[in-house]
């Protein structure tokens, strides 16, 4: 009778075990993406940005303007494709963080063209001008909603999906 036992509790850990991998290589075999917000400079050809800092404070522009370098401040969101299968990227915007109003860039966006189509293990940015996200916050508030100087970067998939970058960044109002 223990021996019958023995098996059959054995039997049922390696059955769990089993189910329990099976759903783990069902979910990384999907779409996956991780999104990373940005903040920089564009000027001439290139984009000088890095991620946002966990306080989200914007990145300090000011060593490139001491070096000669010129150009239009940008938010942008890098995304990455963490799974085992190509993702579409439909749309790109920069949304408050409190407040649920957002700025989808139409033809405006600096990086590939949208919707995207993006392999595994590869990584894309967009950017949008951050002179933008200052006029949503300052929008949202003439119309007289509550606006924090936080935006976030919202990517769009193909499957309907969105992914929000979990940092914001403080762009202030309109100058």
């Amino acid at each position: 009778m223990d021996t019958a036992l023995i098996v059959a509790c054995s039997s049922l850990v390696l059955a769990a075990a089993s189910l329990g991998w099976q759903v783990a290589t069902w979910h990384m075999d999907g779409r996956r993406v991780r999104v990373a917000l940005l903040h920089g400079l564009v000027s001439g050809g290139g984009v000088y940005s890095g991620k946002v800092e966990a306080r989200g404070h914007p990145r300090d522009l000011k060593p490139l303007y001491r070096q000669g370098i010129r150009g239009t401040e940008v938010i942008g969101v890098a995304v990455t494709n963490v799974g085992r299968a190509p993702v579409r990227i439909d749309r790109i915007s920069i949304a408050l963080a409190e407040g649920g109003m957002s700025y989808v860039p139409i033809n405006e966006t600096i990086g590939p063209a949208l919707p995207h189509r993006l392999p595994p293990g590869e990584t894309e940015s967009w950017y949008a001008e951050a002179d933008a996200a200052r006029a949503l916050v300052s929008a949202t508030r003439a119309a007289g909603l509550r606006a924090s100087d936080d935006v976030r970067a919202v990517v769009e998939l193909g499957t309907g999906d969105e992914k929000r970058t979990r940092r914001t960044v403080t762009v202030g109002t309109a100058r």
